[in-house]
C-alpha cells in the first residue's frame, strides 16, 4: 500500500509538473501576443504621428504603451517630441522625471536631469514639481557650490509657487527643513563651547530660519495659525512683535480668501466659474503677484481653453508688461491651444512689442503655419499680422532696402501659400475679397509711390470674381483718387459702370459726381450715356426676370 500511494504521489507530482510547464507555454504564448499587439498598435500611434503631429490623445497613448513595453529609449524620445509641440502636465513630468533620475542615478554628471527640471518647471505652476527639484538638488549638495544651489532652487521656488493658497506652504516647510538639516551640521557638540568662528555660523544659520518663519507669516496662506505656532516652539525669544502685525494682515487676507478656496475645493472639474470668481475678486484687489498666480492655477486645470488664456495674456500685455512674463504665457498660451489663431497673432504682436529679433518673431510666424489652425480666414489673418510686422521694420524714405524686399517678398509669398496651401486644405482661400492684395497695392501707392505696381495689384483682384462689386470698384477708384491720375480714376468709373452688378444707381451717381468736378462737357456726355446704357439694360433684364417668374408661378 505504502509503495502503491508512493507511486500515486510520484505520478500526481509529475502530472503538477506537467500542467505548470503547460501554464508556461501558455502564459509565454499570451505573454508574446500581447507583445506583439503592443509593438503593432505602437507602431500605428507612431504613424498616426507622422501625420498629425498635434494629435494629443495619440502622443499620450504611445508614451503609455513604450513604458508599459519598457522601451525607455523610445520612451525618452516620445516624451521630447510631445513636449516640443505641447507643455505638460505636473503628472506627466513627474513621471519622466522619476524614469529620468533613475536612468542617471549612478552618473556624476547630474546636469541631464537638472535640465530636465528646468524645462519642467516653466511649463505651470507646479509646488509638486518645485519640491522633486529642491529634493534631487539637495542630492548633489555634495559638490562644489552645492548647498547654493539648493538655495537658489529653494528661493526661485517660493517666488514661484510660494503665494499658492493652499500648497505654497509646503515649499516654505521644506526648505526650513533643509535649513534646519544644515543647522544640525553647524551645531556644536553637547557640552563644548563653540569657537567664535563657529558661533558666528551657527549665529548666521539660526538667522536664515528666523527670516523663513518671518517671511512666510507675511503671505496669507491656510493654516498659517500652525506655522505660527510651530515658530514660537522654535524660537528661543519667541515671537518678535515686529512680525505680529504683519502677521495679523496676512491672517485677514487669508481670510478673504478662504471661501473661495473652499469653493474650489469643493467644485468639480474644470472649475471655470470658480476660478474666474476668484481671478475677478484678485484683479479687484490689484495685487499683481496674487492675480498672477490665481491665472496661473486656473490654467493649470484648465489649459486647452483659449479664452482663459487670452484674457490671462491680455492682462499681461496692458498691466504687468514684464517681458520674461508675458512672453512665456504668449509662448505657453499658442502651444497649448494651437489651433487658436488669436493666440498666435497676439504673440507675434508681444514679441513685437518687446523687442525681440527679427529671427525669433520669424521663427514665431513659421510655427503657427503647421500649427493646426482650423479655418482658412484664421491664415489669412495671421500671414496679415506678421505682414504687419513687416511693414512696420521697413524705413520708406529709402528707395530700396533688405527691410522691404523682404516685405514685397512675404506678400508674394503669403499669396502663393493661401491660393494653394491653405484652398488644397480648405477648398477655399479664406480671402475672397483679396484684402492682402489690398493692403499690398496701397503700401505700394502711399509709401513705395510705385502706382503701377498697385494697378497691376488691382487688375489681379477684379479677375478673382470680385469686379461685380460696387465696393471694389470704389475703392479702386478711392486709391487712384489718393495717388494716381485723373485718366486712371475716370477710367475705373467707366469699368465700374460696365461691370457691377449689386449697386449700379450708386457706381453711376460717383461717376457722374466725378464729372461735375473734373470733366468737360464731352466727359459729361460720355458719362451720361454710359450710366443710362447701363441702367436701361439692368431694367431690362428684370423685367424679364419678372415676367419669367409670372409665368413659372
Amino acid at each position: 500500500m505504502e509503495e502503491e500511494d508512493a507511486g500515486m504521489e510520484e505520478r500526481e507530482m509529475q502530472s503538477d509538473e506537467e500542467d505548470e510547464e503547460g501554464m508556461g507555454e501558455e502564459n509565454t504564448d499570451d505573454s508574446s501576443e500581447d507583445e506583439k499587439e503592443n509593438e503593432a498598435e505602437i507602431q500605428r500611434l507612431e504613424e498616426q504621428l507622422s501625420i498629425n503631429a498635434f494629435d494629443y490623445n495619440c502622443h499620450m497613448g504611445l508614451i503609455k504603451l513604450l513604458k508599459q513595453e519598457g522601451e525607455l529609449l523610445r520612451l525618452q524620445k516620445a516624451r521630447q517630441k510631445m513636449s516640443e509641440l505641447f507643455p505638460l502636465t505636473e503628472d506627466i513630468w513627474l513621471d519622466w522625471l522619476k524614469d529620468e533620475i533613475c536612468l542617471n542615478e549612478d552618473k556624476s554628471n547630474r546636469e541631464t536631469v537638472y535640465e530636465l527640471f528646468e524645462r519642467a518647471v516653466k511649463d505651470y505652476i507646479c509646488p509638486e514639481i518645485w519640491l522633486e527639484y529642491a529634493q534631487y538638488s539637495i542630492g548633489g549638495m555634495g559638490s562644489p557650490g552645492g548647498i547654493d544651489k539648493v538655495r537658489c532652487i529653494f528661493e526661485r521656488a517660493v517666488t514661484a509657487v510660494g503665494l499658492h493658497m493652499t500648497k505654497g506652504q509646503l515649499v516654505w516647510e521644506a526648505y526650513r527643513e533643509f535649513e534646519n538639516a544644515i543647522l544640525s551640521t553647524v551645531q556644536p557638540p553637547p557640552g563644548r563651547i563653540p569657537s567664535r568662528e563657529e558661533q558666528e555660523m551657527l549665529n548666521t544659520q539660526l538667522e536664515r530660519i528666523h527670516k523663513l518663519f518671518r517671511r512666510q507669516l507675511t503671505v496669507p496662506l491656510m493654516d498659517m495659525e500652525a506655522t505660527y505656532e510651530e515658530y514660537e516652539d522654535w524660537s528661543d525669544q519667541g515671537v518678535s512683535e515686529l512680525v505680529v502685525p504683519q502677521y495679523s494682515k496676512a491672517m485677514q487676507e487669508m481670510e478673504k480668501r478662504k471661501s473661495l478656496e473652499k469653493s474650489l475645493l469643493i467644485a468639480e472639474p474644470p472649475k471655470m466659474s470658480e476660478y474666474q470668481s476668484y481671478i475677478d475678486f484678485e484683479r479687484k484687489e490689484g495685487d499683481p503677484a496674487r492675480i498672477l498666480i490665481i491665472f496661473e492655477r486656473a490654467l493649470a486645470e484648465n489649459c486647452l481653453v483659449p479664452d482663459l488664456w487670452a484674457k490671462y495674456t491680455s492682462y499681461l500685455d496692458r498691466q504687468l508688461k514684464i517681458k520674461e512674463v508675458v512672453l512665456s504665457a504668449h509662448e505657453r498660451a499658442a502651444r497649448n491651444c494651437h489651433w487658436t489663431m488669436g493666440l498666435w497673432k497676439s504673440y507675434l504682436q508681444a514679441l513685437e512689442r518687446h523687442g525681440a529679433d527679427h529671427q525669433t518673431v520669424s521663427d514665431v510666424f513659421e510655427k503657427s503655419l503647421i500649427a493646426a489652425i482650423i479655418k482658412a480666414t484664421d491664415y489669412v489673418e495671421i500671414w496679415q499680422a506678421f505682414l504687419d510686422y513687416l511693414r512696420r521694420r521697413v524705413d520708406f524714405s529709402k528707395e530700396s532696402s533688405q527691410e522691404l524686399e523682404e516685405l514685397r517678398g512675404a506678400f508674394s509669398r503669403s499669396l502663393e501659400y493661401i491660393n494653394q496651401d491653405v484652398e488644397e486644405r480648405f477648398g477655399e482661400n479664406g480671402d475672397p475679397s483679396c484684402m492682402i492684395m489690398q493692403i499690398w497695392a496701397r503700401i505700394e501707392a502711399l509709401h513705395c509711390k510705385n502706382i503701377q505696381k498697385a494697378r497691376e495689384l488691382w487688375d489681379s483682384i477684379m479677375t478673382k470674381g470680385n469686379a461685380k462689386y460696387a465696393n471694389m470698384w470704389l475703392e479702386y477708384f478711392n486709391l487712384e483718387r489718393s495717388y494716381g491720375d485723373t485718366v486712371h480714376c475716370r477710367k475705373a468709373l467707366h469699368r465700374a459702370v460696365q461691370c457691377s452688378s449689386d449697386y449700379p444707381e450708386h457706381v453711376c451717381e460717383v461717376l457722374l459726381t466725378f464729372e461735375r468736378v473734373e470733366g468737360s462737357l464731352e466727359d459729361w456726355d460720355l458719362a451720361v450715356q454710359k450710366t443710362e446704357t447701363h441702367l436701361n439694360r439692368l431694367n431690362e433684364q428684370g423685367a424679364k426676370v419678372r415676367i419669367f417668374l409670372r409665368t413659372v408661378l
